[in-house]
């Protein structure tokens, strides 16, 4: 069965409580803990904007009932935006109503950043009448014309929204101005938002830097075993 790929953007809730209680916890959450709670779901990918609490992934599933069983385990916590996208081999068959000339690889989505570089996330949206013409340049450019336009970036990945004319990437490159400068090759024809941020390892790094960390983290398992104490002695009556 076909894998169908989503994006998805989270923003943590915004009373001080929750937020706290969700980094705990995904803090201190292993590659074990990850594997376990994705179920049927390939995560391809996540990265982090810690001092907004909010972030994406790019995950693939069967089905979307799959993708959401994974969710429901952070929904109390989250808001979560799923949206279906394509990536760059698919986009452009889909535009060019056959292969690509080429095919970008996907095998390093994850991988961490080139040293003395960072992670940048991009989000991009074809300007009111730019679509067409952004789809035709985009779909026609040759593997050397790709790389010519990234520069000092590294892609990791880019995943596109046809419907909406709207695209997702993820890029490493040494600093904002070669991120800046690869998004300027597109200025006429897209607005883009450009956010650092940073993979789950550096992420639960970061979240761990908190002197009180264990402290908060386990009160915070004492707690939730207590309410799971009290919730199998309700069902108990």
């Amino acid at each position: 069965m076909t894998l169908t790929t989503f994006l998805c953007e989270w923003n943590i809730l915004p009373d001080s409580l929750t937020r706290n209680n969700c980094l705990i916890m995904f803090g201190g959450m292993t590659q074990l803990d990850d594997l376990k709670e994705l179920g049927e779901v390939n995560l391809l990918g996540r990265w982090s904007c810690v001092g907004e609490a909010r972030g994406y992934c790019i995950a693939q599933a069967k089905s979307v009932e799959q993708l959401q069983k994974w969710l429901m385990n952070w929904v109390t916590m989250a808001d979560i935006k799923v949206t279906p996208c394509l990536d760059d081999n698919q986009h452009r068959e889909l535009i060019l109503e056959q292969e690509p000339s080429y095919k970008v690889s996907y095998d390093n989505i994850n991988d961490p950043p080139k040293e003395n570089e960072s992670i940048y996330a991009v989000k991009y949206n074809f300007k009111e009448g730019c679509q067409e013409k952004g789809f035709e340049v985009f779909a026609n450019l040759s593997e050397e014309d790709d790389k010519k336009d990234s520069g000092n970036c590294t892609s990791y990945g880019r995943w596109h929204v046809p419907s909406k004319g709207s695209g997702f990437a993820v890029a490493s490159c040494p600093s904002a101005f070669d991120i800046y400068k690869w998004a300027h090759n597109w200025n006429s024809l897209c607005d883009v938002e450009v956010i650092p941020v940073t993979r789950d390892e550096e992420t639960r790094n970061i979240i761990k830097t908190d002197p009180n960390y264990e402290t908060k983290k386990h009160m915070l398992m004492d707690s939730m075993d207590t309410d799971k104490k009290k919730t199998n002695t309700f069902c108990c009556i």
